[in-house]
């Protein structure tokens, strides 16, 4: 029994040691290209990453130790570790796409104020972190009715890129705006042409 036990450990050792490098590679990956330059603050991405990780880096190496044994077939063992990869591989696919979705599309002026909209949130498709300020159709025009029907269907004016005009950074802040964003407000500024985010302390 003892053996028996001593095997399963190391099979979940090992099972542990290439969730961890697989999930370390995907990680580095998403923090580098994705949410390099404080673009996590504009989200929860820990939050999102810790769910991810708790699925296949624990839940993975627990079904191993359940369903692998020395007592069953090859066959059998083959099967149950395809299962288990599987499930691992559709629960870190589903995670991925769940953090793509809250990489920054675009940044919208509505009003006085600038909303950080995520992929997820953005309705159509949209260039990823461009500048955008939001021109309220006049009343009585064609476009107004448009407006007013996205307002019956409770969409926010920050989502309704029909009436988005192009802008920039330069001319939107100059130097640093503080970004409403679903994680508290941001301060993003620019850096050689590339947008960088901090925390507000406020």
């Amino acid at each position: 029994m003892n053996e028996i036990y001593t095997k399963k450990i190391k099979w979940v050792c090992l099972h542990f040691l290439i969730g961890f490098t697989v999930l370390s590679a995907v990680g580095i990956f998403i923090y580098t290209q994705w949410f390099y330059a404080g673009r996590y603050h504009l989200t929860d991405l820990f939050g999102l990453a810790s769910i991810v990780v708790l699925i296949d880096l624990v839940l993975g190496p627990i079904l191993g130790f359940w369903l692998l044994s020395p007592n069953k077939s090859k066959k059998e063992n083959m099967t149950n570790l395809a299962l288990i990869a599987s499930l691992q591989l559709i629960s870190l696919g589903y995670g991925v796409k769940q953090i793509d979705g809250q990489r920054l599309a675009y940044i919208i002026k509505w009003q006085t104020s600038y909303f950080a909209v995520s992929k997820n949130d953005a309705r159509g498709e949209q260039a990823l972190e461009r500048f955008y300020v939001f021109a309220e159709p006049e009343v009585g025009s064609q476009k107004r009715i448009a407006y007013d029907n996205f307002i019956s269907q409770s969409i926010s004016p920050v989502e309704m890129k029909e009436f988005f005009v192009l802008s920039d950074f330069e001319t939107e802040c100059e130097t640093i705006c503080g970004v409403i964003t679903k994680n508290g407000i941001v301060n993003v500024t620019q850096k050689n042409n590339e947008l960088i985010f901090n925390k507000s302390l406020h």
